[in-house]
């Protein structure tokens, strides 16, 4: 309860607040919280599933390769940056170049999609386990691409768009870890390379990239359950590759 663990004062204000005065169930929680402040002999016999401290929320965050200082040559580290120590530290090695792949992640393990390796373009898919510090392969995608979104939406993973080495991309495939599959979905509306892609609610956003001539302003979302991509609103920037 976050209540008992406000000050004092601020739980005396709360008691006679607009907002809660009128409010038995609220009144209940703020003497609740009070007795628990007030009476720390008792704390003991006050237990409940409102007494225990919320765990932290707080992950890590990853850094997985890309271009280093050297223009033209790709990172192959994984870094990773604890928030409580305010320190970076390498947390592995890619197997080999790869620049422009999406990333995702599913149970704490990083998933590497597409990309380049500075001369082709790649559909190769690859699992890193932060823990064992092992990569595993997966099976690769249809289609090579680089500059692709990816993203995770309940459970599978999408990759979206992005450029063959020949041709800019609108279409789209779902990796589902429960049978290690990968199958295509419903194509986008138009071609998104170095697409922005991200999840609210229970539908896919992709926003912006370019379509081989224009950079684009453009959004539309998919919807897993009717396997479609409808327009929505249109964004203000316009997306830079």
């Amino acid at each position: 309860n976050i209540l008992s663990r406000l000050p004092l004062y601020i739980l005396a204000d709360l008691e006679n607040h607009a907002l809660f005065k009128d409010d038995l169930e609220c009144q209940k929680l703020i003497l609740e919280a009070m007795k628990y402040h007030l009476l720390p002999e008792r704390r003991t016999l006050m237990q409940s599933p409102r007494t225990k401290p919320r765990k932290s929320t707080v992950g890590t965050l990853y850094a997985v390769g890309g271009m280093d200082n050297n223009k033209g040559t790709s990172a192959t580290t994984i870094e990773k940056y604890d928030l409580r120590t305010n320190i970076w530290i390498q947390a592995g090695v890619m197997n080999g170049r790869r620049l422009q792949f999406g990333v995702a992640v599913i149970d704490d393990k990083l998933f590497v999609i597409g990309g380049r390796d500075g001369l082709k373009t790649l559909n190769t898919v690859e699992c890193y386990n932060p823990k064992t510090k092992a990569w595993t392969v997966l099976p690769p995608m249809s289609t090579h691409r680089h500059g692709l979104g990816v993203t995770v939406l309940e459970g599978p993973i999408y990759a979206v768009g992005g450029h063959d080495g020949w041709s800019y991309l609108n279409t789209v495939e779902r990796y589902d870890p429960k049978t290690d599959t990968w199958t295509m979905v419903a194509p986008l509306s138009m071609p998104r390379d170095a697409v922005g892609v991200c999840i609210l609610g229970d539908k896919l956003y992709a926003v912006g990239g370019y379509d081989g001539q224009t950079y684009l302003n453009t959004m539309e979302s998919y919807d897993p359950q009717t396997n479609e991509w409808t327009q929505v609103s249109l964004i203000v920037c316009f997306a830079c590759r």
